[in-house]
């Protein structure tokens, strides 16, 4: 599982498999669930990820450790 946040175009990206989306369903306005052919949910889109999401809890790293907010401040895990 992979999450990645594009401050450009203020986007929330949850990758749950490392697979390419056959078609997408919008469960909210701004709000997409990415699906493979076989039904299996690859990934989730947030758009207005500021305005939806507390971004100051996105969290990038590896666990255990050192993590690093999305504001680039180390914290330990």
């Amino acid at each position: 599982m992979n999450v990645a946040y594009f401050k450009d175009q203020d986007t929330l990206y949850i990758e749950l498999l490392p697979e390419t989306a056959d078609h997408s369903w919008e469960a909210h306005p701004g709000v997409n669930i990415n699906i493979a052919a076989d039904g299996r949910i690859v990934g989730i889109e947030i758009e207005n990820a500021a305005d939806r999401v507390d971004m100051s809890v996105l969290r990038i790293g590896n666990f255990p450790g050192i993590v690093h907010s999305a504001k680039g401040s180390a914290a330990t895990h």
